[in-house]
Parts: C-alpha cells; sequence; structure tokens
C-alpha cells in the first residue's frame, strides 16, 4: 500500500501515513517556497503551462548561451547537472510521477551561499527562471519547470547538535535526517511524516504532524533563517534582525522572497509516546465523523488525531481514527473510550490498536521505514539528497484541501460520506483525512506570523493516487468533485503546503488577512521578481 494512502503496518504498528507535509506534508517542496468546479486534472495542466510558458518567455528574452552554462558549472562549488549529462534523467524528477515530463534547463546542487548567489546572478544575466526545490514535493509541481535553472539545496543537509536549547539544520536536510539526529539527543522539532521532503519546505509553508498540537507547527519553533536574496545577498533573520522577512518565512516563505539556506530551531523534548489505531463498520461512519469532531481538537494538547475516510474501489469503504499521545498510555486510552462512547458517538470499535513507543521509533513508523536502517529510508541514488541504499519510491497523487472553523453538520458528514462512496463505485482509489487542529497550533494569534489559519478545528486533505502509468482523469475529476461538494461546509481557506493550482483565490484562501502585509515584504526583498516564476507566486 502506498504511503500515501492512509493506513500502514510499519514495524507491527498500525500507523497513519497522514500526509503531514505534508504529504507528505511538504506539498510545495521549495526551500523558501503549496478550488473552484472549473479546477480539473487539467487545472493542474495548466497551472504548469503557464509556470512553463513564463520559463519559455524568459529564455526567449536572453537564452543564455552553451558556453555560459558551462561556465556557470565551472563557476560552482556545487555540481551543475544538464541535459547532456547522465545524471539529467534523474535529478530533474519530482516526487510525484505526474510531472515526469518537465525538462528544466539545469539543475544546480548548491553547496553554500556563493553557488546560490553565481546561480541568481546567471538568472538575472540571462533572464533564465529558477526554482527552488528541497525534497521536489511540490503539490503542483513548482520545484521544477521547463527552461528553469533549479536552485537543489538538498547537499546543504547538516543536522546540527542541540545547544542550549536550539539547533541548526540546512536547508536541505531530509525529515528523516532530522528525527534520527535529533532524535539522538533526546530532542526534536514538531514536523510531518514523509521522510524524504524537505525541512524547509514543510517550514517555510506552516508544517504540522503528530506533534503540533503539543509543539506546534514547524515554523512555530523556527527562531532564525538564513537565505540568499534575489540580489545574492546573504541575510539573517529573526525577530530583531529583518523582522519583517522572518515573519514572512513563517507560513509564505515558499519561494517567495529568496533561497533559504540555513533554519534554527528550538527544540522539544522527545519523550516515549502512545500510537493508537481504531476502526468501525462503514455503517457508522457517521457517528464516528460527528463524534471525532467534537472530541479531537479538544484534547489536551499531548493528545493528536485524524478520521480518516478512505474510499476502495469495488468493496465497502472504510472509517478509522488514528491518534498520538506524548502523554501516558491509560490517559489515551481513557480519550479514546470517551470518543467512542460520548452521546451520539458510535460505540466500541471494531478494531483497536494502543502501542507504546519511543518518540524517534514512532516516527520511523510514521515514515513507513520501522524496519529499514535510516540510509535505506531515503530514495536511491548518488545526488544529493539520495543514498545508495535507498529503497523508497516515487508516487502518483493528486490532492486538494479546506480548513474547518466549525463542525460539520448532518449534511456535511453526508456529503464527505456520499463523495467517499462515490469515489469506491466509480473504481477510485482515494480518501480524505480530517486533522485535527487546536492545542498550541491555535494559541499563536492569526497574525503573528504569516500562517493565519489559527482559529480553524481542523484540516481537510482530499487525496487520490493511481498507478504511474495509469489515467488520471476519473480520480481528479472525482477529487475536483469532493472538492467542491465541501466548499461550502469549510471556511474557504486552504493549506498552503498542499499546494493547489485550482484555487482561483489562492491568495485569501493561504495568506487571509496576512496578504497585503506579505506583498509589501515582497516589494522589500524581491522586488524585480526574481523569485516569481511560478503561477502563485506572491
Amino acid at each position: 500500500m502506498k504511503r500515501r494512502t492512509l493506513l500502514q503496518a510499519g514495524g507491527g504498528l498500525a500507523a497513519t501515513s497522514v500526509a503531514l507535509a505534508t504529504g507528505c506534508d511538504n506539498k510545495t517542496g521549495k526551500a523558501g517556497a503549496a478550488s473552484s468546479g472549473a479546477a480539473t486534472e487539467a487545472a493542474a495542466g495548466a497551472g504548469a503551462a503557464q509556470t512553463n510558458a513564463a520559463a519559455a518567455g524568459g529564455a526567449a528574452k536572453g537564452r543564455a548561451s552553451q558556453s555560459s552554462w558551462t561556465a556557470l558549472g565551472k563557476s560552482l562549488d556545487g555540481k551543475l547537472v544538464r541535459a547532456s549529462d547522465a545524471a539529467y534523467a534523474t535529478a530533474r524528477r519530482l516526487y510525484n510521477t505526474r510531472y515526469d515530463s518537465l525538462k528544466p534547463s539545469a539543475i544546480a546542487y548548491v553547496k553554500h551561499p556563493a553557488d546560490i548567489a553565481e546561480c541568481l546572478s546567471f538568472a538575472r544575466r540571462y533572464d533564465t527562471p529558477v526554482a527552488i526545490r528541497s525534497g521536489g514535493h511540490s503539490y503542483a509541481g513548482w520545484s521544477s519547470g521547463n527552461g528553469k535553472l533549479i536552485i537543489d539545496v538538498s547537499a546543504l543537509s547538516k543536522v546540527g547538535a542541540p545547544s542550549g536549547g536550539t539547533t541548526r539544520i540546512g536547508a536541505g536536510a531530509k525529515l528523516i535526517d532530522v528525527y534520527e539526529g535529533l532524535g539522538a539527543h533526546g530532542v526534536t522539532i514538531p514536523g510531518g511524516s514523509c521522510p524524504t521532503v524537505g525541512i524547509s519546505g514543510l517550514t517555510l509553508g506552516g508544517g504540522h504532524g503528530v506533534a503540533s498540537r503539543a509543539y506546534g507547527l514547524t515554523c512555530d519553533s523556527l527562531v532564525g533563517a538564513t537565505l540568499v536574496t534575489a540580489d545574492g545577498k546573504t541575510v539573517d533573520c529573526d525577530r530583531k534582525q529583518h523582522a519583517d522577512l522572518f515573519w514572512a518565512l513563517r507560513g509564505a516563505g515558499n519561494g517567495n522572497f529568496g533561497v533559504v539556506t540555513e533554519l534554527r530551531f528550538r527544540t522539544h523534548p522527545a519523550p516515549r509516546a502512545v500510537m493508537a489505531y481504531l476502526t468501525w463498520p462503514w455503517a457508522k461512519a457517521a457517528k464516528v465523523v460527528a463524534s471525532w469532531q467534537k472530541w479531537g481538537p479538544v484534547q489536551a494538547d499531548e493528545i493528536w488525531s485524524a478520521c480518516h475516510l478512505d474510499a476502495r474501489p469495488g468493496n465497502t469503504p472504510s472509517v478509522s481514527v488514528a491518534a498520538f499521545s506524548l502523554g501516558g498510555y491509560r490517559e489515551l486510552q481513557n480519550a479514546l473510550d470517551k470518543l467512542a462512547d460520548q452521546p451520539g458517538g458510535p460505540g466500541p470499535a471494531k478494531s483497536v490498536r494502543l502501542t507504546p513507543t519511543g518518540y524517534l521509533d514512532a516516527m520511523e513508523s510514521y515514515a513507513g521505514c520501522s524496519t529499514k536502517s535510516t540510509a535505506q529510508c531515503h530514495m536511491p541514488g548518488s545526488l544529493p539528497g539520495q543514498t545508495g541504499s535507498g529503497q523508497l519510491g516515487r508516487e502518483t497523487y493528486a490532492a486538494r484541501s479546506h480548513f474547518f472553523d466549525s463542525s460539520l453538520s448532518a449534511t456535511g458528514i453526508r456529503t464527505l460520506m456520499d463523495q467517499i462512496e462515490a469515489g469506491g463505485r466509480k473504481g477510485v482509489s482515494g480518501n480524505v483525512a480530517l486533522t485535527a487542529l487546536g492545542g498550541a497550533i491555535n494559541r499563536v494569534g492569526r497574525t503573528d506570523t504569516a500562517f493565519v489559519h489559527r482559529g480553524s478545528k481542523f484540516l481537510a486533505q482530499y487525496l487520490t493516487s493511481w498507478p504511474a502509468n495509469g489515467s488520471p482523469g476519473t480520480r481528479t475529476a472525482w477529487l475536483n468533485s469532493f472538492h467542491d461538494a465541501m466548499r461550502r461546509h469549510s471556511s474557504g481557506a486552504a493549506y498552503q503546503n498542499y499546494t493547489d493550482p485550482g484555487l482561483t483565490n489562492w491568495k485569501s484562501a493561504y495568506y487571509g488577512a496576512a496578504a497585503t502585509r506579505l506583498a509589501e515584504v515582497k516589494r522589500t526583498y524581491d522586488p524585480q521578481r526574481l523569485f516569481s516564476t511560478f503561477p502563485q507566486a506572491l
């Protein structure tokens, strides 16, 4: 079963692969960088087409010669991969196979800020559009693009030893390496579940995961960052210096203001934890959802949960709840009893599994890596971010999202179920994951950071997947129908790390009241709009 299809057994534990930036939570996939009823697979293609048109236009204005590209390669300490190089076929690929047709002009695996400055100077000189890539998980494929110079920060991957309650992490570090590196010191930062997501893309769009109700979003633990701006200057920002830029990076930093090279985080304890997984018969799905949405967002901070409804082609859909707690076994057990037995609740679950575990063991399980070494829990290859013994593959999927500020009505729940049932009848492999928010996430002021979704109760991600050589048509049509049907029940907001090229109101959906201030920051740090080569750039 694919990681993104929500449920999998990892190391004997029932785990939820909830695409936590996830999403694999980083759905923009950019370092420093994620609908309307008309949004179909064609809409996603249209978004890519806009990007490619921008790329083509830029190239036409001042096309770099072969000798210019050669000179750029020689000027870098990192590796520049061109179409003529053997590594190009692998280097150009993103995590999602939907974007395998994209053909960038080159991929620069930068080693330090000076390499980035060289790339940006080249881009300015030859009007070459750039894309910034960390983990390559952009939902819209915007960490690549035809004719673009991709600045890949995967080589900037050092996870520093914690000191004084903080740690320094390179922008290209993959989540599995972050968890392993910090776990050796008994600490962590809140993050997603997908092991190959880059820490910068996750953080700069918000970043949520199983510890977020206890510790806040990933961006809430960010205390400083270093980035290279459009003019090639290296800038350090935090609450005291370039405070406006630091504010913007915490929720809207995805590809808008510069190329982030390093992130500085406040660390948190990584105690023993408890994982839980419960299922009920589909006949009780309405009661499960109704009970969970009243229960999940108001639990003690240490308890995270998500409710999943899965369409299963040719079979009855399934409903389940996954939970994770930084508290005790008995406390979680009692809380789950209240979920099942509260008035109107679904009653005892068909199956229940509670498993005490170490924090790092839990992160490995959610990553699908319980039986793999750290080196194996990477993509295979010899390029930065990959390992020779890597065993992880890529996936083919599409997803959309909604935030919900209030509980679903009976009509909203029925709509949710109808869409899942329709997916199964149509042969679609798809699901919706409802993730509880609240806790530490919502104790941050709505505009204290650029992540403004602080009053929401839960986040919905609608997702469908298919074989790499399969047709997306029926799947994406179902996905868009699902999204459209649920829109009137939602707040209208969407998660920026689940980049959605089908949104016509993306600026207000992602950034709400922060949009005006973000535009001012953009004018300050990227006045020539060097980083505005994707359709949803600020």
